[in-house]
């Protein structure tokens, strides 16, 4: 899948979400244990597609989708992880 349509379906994902989810979302993404680590100056008052584009420049569009499903199963998302993962892998 071109990093293109990941971009795509990640910044889908987040407009999905509830603002108390994608609030969440950032939250979780700015306390991960394992590197590389997100600077607060780069999440906190970002919209979902700076987000996104902060999620797929840190962590490569393979491990951005990796990330994202890690922390919406953290926040209790699994419908949009799930639904993640149905459309940057093609597997239903």
């Amino acid at each position: 899948m071109s990093s293109q349509n990941i971009k795509m379906a990640i910044a889908d994902m987040f407009e999905g979400l509830s603002r108390s989810n994608f609030e969440n979302f950032c939250d979780e993404l700015l306390h991960r244990k394992e590197g590389p680590r997100v600077t607060r100056i780069r999440v906190e008052g970002k919209s979902r597609l700076e987000i996104t584009n902060v999620l797929v420049s840190t962590f490569t569009e393979t491990g951005a989708v990796e990330v994202a499903e890690e922390i919406l199963r953290g926040i209790d998302c699994n419908e949009e992880a799930d639904q993640l993962v149905r459309n940057t892998t093609g597997k239903h």
